[in-house]
Order: C-alpha cells, then structure tokens, then sequence
C-alpha cells in the first residue's frame, strides 16, 4: 500500500455541473468549481479566476446535496475499515477471504438506484463489522467491545441480559480468537478461539466481526470524500474517471463513484483534527525560562515556516501546528478514535529566530505506556516526516527536551500542520 510522499495523486477534474463552495482553514469561502488537484495544490475557478491553494490550507469543498438521512430505528449494518472509512450497508457477505457490502441508499427519491456493491478484502482492510447499527444501546455495547480489544480479534454474539429492575434486554459480547476464511457461499466463517480450539461459525450466530490488525505501511490520508448515502471515504488518492470519481482508500480499497453521488471534499472536519484546534489535557512547561506553547505560530507569535531544504534555503509556510519549547509536555485525549498522527517537526526558519536549536522529541501512548517515535530535531537539518500509527491510543503525549546542551535557551520545535487522522 505505499504510496509517494505527495499529498496527492489526482488528475485534472472536469468542469463540474453544479456550482461547489470551497471553505479555507481561515475562513474563506470560493463559489465555483474544481478545475484540478495535482501534488499539494488544488486548482479552483470563481469568478475571480482560477487560484491555486495547498491543500492544508483547505477546510472543504461541497460540490453536491447533504448526505441522504437513515430512518430512524432502521437496523442495518456499518463496516468500518482500518483508515476509518465507513460504509452503511444493507447487507454484508463474507466469502472466502473478502467482504461484499451492499450499500443502503437511504432516502433516494425517484426510481429505485441500482443497489452498489462494492467488495472488500478481510486482511488488512477490515477493522469492524457491526450487524446491529440503528440500535442505540446495541451501538454503544459495540463501541466499548472495540475500545477494549485486545491482541485478538473479537467474535461479536447477541446475548441476553436483566436491567436493575429485572427487565430482559439484548447486549453484545465479544469472545476472543482470530478469524479465517469463510465458506464460499457465506454461510459459515473459520473462527479459532484464544485457547486454540477452532470452529465454522454460522454467519446467522456473528452480529459483528472485530479485527487485530494493522496495515504495513500507512500511506498519507488528504482527505475525506463523503457521498450522498453517507458513506466515508478516508482517501489517499483521487482519480477523475469517466462517470466520476475513483477514490483509492488509505487502506487500499478502491471505490468508483458517480459525480452526482459525491456530497463532499472534507479535507480538515470529522477525518482529520489539528491538535492545535485540541484542547491539550495536560500540560507541563519548565525548565529554563520556560514560555507557553503557540498554536499555529512560532515562539515569537509569528506564522511557521520550515526549512523543507536547508541546503537550498528553501522553507515551506505551515499554516497549522505547534511549537513547543523544550521541557515541555503535552498531552492530547484521542480516546481511541484515530487511526494516524502526521506533522512536519523542525526549527522554525524565522529570520530573527538566531539562536542554536538541539531538542530530542519523543512521543507515547500515554495509557499503555509505548512510545511511538523518538528522535531529534537540530536546527539546519531536514525536518522530520512524522507518519504515525496511532490506532486505539486513548491519550498522546508529547515530550521536548534539550538534546546535549547545558541550558534550554532558544531549543524548540515546530510541528507543522501536526494533526490527527481517522
């Protein structure tokens, strides 16, 4: 699944039927359409003319109708892959080692669509398969089932259960194991318990499916791509094809869509979080002469800007970020729901920021006590491409210390565009 470095690999869009609204990070708003996405810039006619942007500066260009809604209390089944892409599905067959979804088009007026199917493989796509999505209370037992997975994958079952008062409810459990293949016809699935012990489950005794895995490698995510049924799409790649859109997941999978069923380009909300948009959780400056941390801006409460190559002199402007001063930590409550952490960590380039720069950064999941990178930062270096696997890390901490100096005078970093992705 690697990918090239680049943000992007998409081809020139064609002129879009229906006029799109590009929204930026700082609030400013384009009516017009698309004209092409290539490396980090995307290209958009307004009236004004045409205007190149980078991508990061972008919040979100809707091109197409809010999603379709489900109605309410209708059971269905969501399938989630490892990226965090999300599907709605109607119905979901698992045969031999790949999933075939068939996705709802909730709310579609006029003539019946053709029913969408699209096909996924098990390993290493999926992450989660929930038969009892639409049930409040069946939701929420399976949203606790995934935050407590272990080194297993987990066999979702239906059971009953007595409320305080006496009163017979459903709930979900989760029994340990890993999962093999299914029959070729979907109705029973390979299942081998912690203990050892294997089984044919029938696919009618599965209510859900949770799945131990992690990719290999985990290409960049540039953007969310939402379509009118409501599915999501955390995308890698974009493609224009010849009735639309082919959108290439993180985690591989491919999608064909028709132009007119994209809602929405959501390169910022709901797939991807700056931390300097966070709230930290804890907090901790010390040291000498210790000065607060600054979201998206240096020390000196100016736009960041690195060195993307130093022996060229040549920096790149980071719209978004941090920088932090060394002996400090902080900490940021993920709880769990994000799959990547990306930053650019360097010296700021300020032409008035003179002083010598020497930090050593490391980073951990706070709860289970792993760390996750750790590295140094020297001013004149390249920058460090931070690309971080971060799946069920309930709290990030971030530790800067001075890396072989005496004091921690002028020792700092900036994290640019340092954001968290589903």
């Amino acid at each position: 699944m690697s990918l090239p470095r680049t943000l992007l690999a998409l081809v020139a869009f064609a002129p879009a039927a229906t006029a799109a609204d590009l929204t930026t990070l700082d609030g400013k708003k384009l009516t017009g359409e698309i004209v092409a996405i290539s490396g980090n810039e995307l290209t958009f006619k307004s009236p004004a003319g045409e205007e190149k942007l980078l991508v990061t500066t972008i919040n979100s260009v809707v091109v197409g109708p809010a999603p379709r809604g489900l109605e309410t209390g209708k059971k269905y089944t969501t399938v989630e892959l490892i990226d965090g892409s999300l599907f709605r599905c109607s119905d979901v067959t698992i045969k031999g080692d790949s999933a075939e979804l068939k996705l709802l088009s909730p709310g579609a007026t006029g003539p019946m669509p053709a029913t969408r199917t699209i096909t996924v493989p098990m390993r290493p796509a999926l992450y989660a398969i929930n038969r009892e999505a639409g049930n409040l209370k069946l939701e929420q037992d399976f949203r606790n089932l995934v935050r407590g997975r272990g080194r297993y994958d987990l066999w979702v079952k239906k059971d009953k259960s007595k409320t305080d008062d006496g009163k017979e409810v459903d709930r979900l459990d989760g029994v340990p194991g890993t999962f093999g293949a299914a029959a070729t016809d979907g109705t029973t699935i390979q299942f081998t318990l912690e203990g050892g012990k294997e089984t044919a489950l029938r696919t009618t005794q599965v209510h859900g499916l949770i799945f131990n895995q992690k990719p290999d490698s985990v290409p960049p995510a540039i953007c969310k791509v939402i379509d009118a049924d409501g599915n999501e799409l955390v995308a890698a790649a974009v493609a224009r094809s010849a009735k639309g859109y082919t959108v290439t997941t993180v985690a591989g999978v491919k999608v064909e869509l028709d132009a007119k069923e994209v809602s929405k380009f959501d390169f910022a909300a709901g797939s991807v979080k700056y931390l300097s948009d966070l709230d930290p959780v804890g907090l901790e400056e010390s040291g000498t002469d210790p000065e607060h941390y600054q979201k998206d801006k240096n020390l000196d409460k100016r736009p960041i800007q690195l060195f993307v190559d130093p022996g060229a002199g040549k920096t790149e402007p980071f719209p978004k970020g941090l920088t932090l001063k060394a002996k400090t930590i902080i900490i940021y409550e993920l709880k769990g729901q994000y799959k990547t952490f990306r930053a650019v960590a360097g010296v700021d380039a300020d032409k008035e920021n003179e002083a010598a720069s020497q930090v050593k950064i490391t980073i951990d999941d706070a709860t289970a006590g792993v760390t996750l990178f750790k590295g140094a930062v020297k001013k004149g270096d390249k920058p460090v491409d931070l690309n971080l696997n971060i799946t069920n890390v309930d709290r990030l901490k971030i530790t800067v210390e001075s890396d072989g100096t005496v004091t921690d005078l002028g020792n700092q970093v900036s994290l640019g565009n340092a954001r968290v992705l589903k």
